[in-house]
């Protein structure tokens, strides 16, 4: 199928182009104001000047992803203009149009972004045309909205944390490439308004927070902030400096409306990653997890936490040998890895991933017991002990472990965050 996008070079449009790349499965013509190197196919389009747009007859569908963000209004007007343009050129040689919208696409929105948006909803909705209401874009390339707040994350020591928090609806920006994919293949979909986004909501403070935590790796204190107080400012000062300081956007997202995704995100057959992994740049966190999950067992085994070399080890074995994904271990044993004796009960193997977790806790010992690290711990080749130290330690391990034992007796197995599923 032969695909012309606009905003080809923009955040989701760059992923758009990536991923079909790698899929190969459409063929590409990019829509743009310059032509990029390495580029085959390519056709002038400029917002202000939709004149200068002729779309080859060859071309099957249109994905419009072309904005302009700088918020001038004359501007506003030309990409209403530009869009049907774009719409007559699909009408004339019959190929179906997809625009990418927004959320904050509503006809009383507070911002001319969000009314521009329901504008060009409107037209192509009225040409039979498919309309993707996209939510809080974040992951990849640190681009667009997401760009901006990254930024802030690393610049700022303190941020707002505004009161009521408004909620957020997030979607990587490889999810939302995926999504438009699938919907131009779908051979049965019907014109409509379809929404891709997570389905359950977030605080715009949570997000944040997951930026700091898991993109920017730092913590950050965050100061609350009524909402009331943004609002008033807006009110009392000129619109052009609003703009200028961002309160226009804020307003926006005080007043973003919650969208029902689960029925499109069924439709369209797209299973969204979850926020923590998607935060990472590689877009999944399963190395992360594997290291930590290798953190908790050897630490767990040598009673100290181990060098990165050991870790390292640990990982390359899990990758080499089993499946190169983490097991399901709850995050409060993996902070705590003294409490992984809970699940270190060979004589019960009957709980999903219970012999899987011997398995590596196997692995782990024979990693450790293999380093110089490990032989300090098993073998006190460092240390010198008194009898009446040794037999000291001796009688609490052995409280120890009766006393863990015990734990395992009272403490259900679905606290333990294991489940009857099949184990890897």
């Amino acid at each position: 199928m032969k695909i012309l996008i606009t905003g080809a070079s923009g955040y989701v449009g760059s992923q758009l182009v990536k991923i079909n790349a790698i899929k190969k499965n459409h063929q590409i013509v990019l829509a743009s104001r310059h032509r990029h190197d390495g580029v085959q196919q390519w056709v002038h389009f400029d917002l202000n000047n939709v004149s200068s747009c002729t779309v080859p007859e060859s071309i099957e569908v249109i994905i419009h992803l072309a904005v302009d963000t700088s918020g001038n209004d004359e501007v506003r007007r030309h990409e209403v203009d530009a869009a049907k343009a774009l719409i007559d050129e699909a009408r004339k040689i019959g190929a179906k149009f997809l625009f990418a919208s927004s959320q904050t696409a509503r006809e009383d929105a507070p911002t001319n972004y969000g009314r521009t948006k329901w504008r060009i909803e409107q037209e192509v909705l009225a040409a039979n045309g498919l309309v993707v209401r996209l939510g809080q874009v974040y992951g990849g390339p640190e681009r667009g909205l997401f760009g901006t707040l990254t930024s802030f994350m690393q610049r700022l020591p303190v941020l707002p944390a505004f009161i009521p928090s408004p909620k957020v609806q997030p979607i990587h920006v490889d999810d939302c490439a995926e999504g438009l994919l699938k919907l131009v293949d779908h051979k049965s979909i019907k014109s409509g308004v379809y929404c891709l986004a997570s389905p359950e909501p977030i605080s715009f403070t949570q997000f944040l927070r997951s930026i700091a935590i898991s993109r920017v790796r730092r913590r950050k204190f965050f100061v609350p902030v009524p909402a009331f107080l943004v609002k008033f400012t807006t009110g009392i000062i000129s619109k052009k400096i609003s703009t200028r300081l961002g309160l226009n956007r804020l307003n926006s997202l005080f007043d973003l409306p919650l969208m029902n995704t689960v029925a499109d995100l069924e439709i369209v057959g797209l299973t969204l990653r979850p926020l923590s992994a998607g935060m990472h740049k590689s877009g999944n966190d399963r190395r992360c997890r594997l290291i930590q999950e290798g953190v908790a067992l050897l630490t767990y085994i040598l009673k100290e936490k181990p060098n990165s070399n050991l870790v390292r080890h640990y990982v390359r074995m899990a990758e080499k040998l089993r499946t190169g994904t983490a097991l399901d271990i709850p995050v409060w044993m993996i902070r705590w890895p003294i409490t992984l004796t809970l699940l270190d009960d060979r004589a019960n193997t009957s709980l999903w991933q219970r012999e899987e977790f011997a398995w590596r806790i196997d692995a782990a010992t024979v990693i450790a017991e293999a380093s110089r690290q490990g032989a300090a711990r098993f073998l006190g080749s460092t240390k010198t002990m008194c009898p009446l130290t040794a037999l000291f330690r001796m009688a609490v391990a052995v409280s120890s472990e009766i006393a863990w034992r015990l734990m395992r007796l009272v403490i259900p197995s679905s606290f333990l965050g294991l489940s009857k599923k099949k184990s890897l």
